[in-house]
């Protein structure tokens, strides 16, 4: 009974966030750089504003440029003006 609970919890919370684990496209407008890596100012489709960290320590840097189109492997999301996207993998589109 323990282990169908414990199993229903965790279903409870890894559904509650559906964009943990997903790839979305957004459009990088602007690069600001920082002390060990770069912080990307992106919009979707939707043209809603999102930033991402990318550095060497975090396992996710790429070189990228303003005007890129990337897509990004989304691990959570922390919820503040502009949400900050935590980035397990990133892909330049074009």
């Amino acid at each position: 009974m323990k282990t169908i609970l414990q199993f229903a919890l965790a279903a409870l919370l890894f559904g509650c966030n559906p964009s943990s684990g997903s790839r979305e496209a957004y459009y990088v407008s602007k690069i600001s750089q920082e002390k060990d890596g770069k912080t990307l100012h992106l919009k979707d489709q939707n043209n809603n504003e999102f930033t991402t960290v990318i550095s060497i320590p975090n396992g996710n840097y790429i070189e990228v440029n303003e005007g890129d189109t990337i897509s990004i492997e989304i691990e959570s999301i922390i919820e503040t003006y502009p949400p900050i996207l935590i980035s397990k993998d990133i892909k330049v589109l074009k």
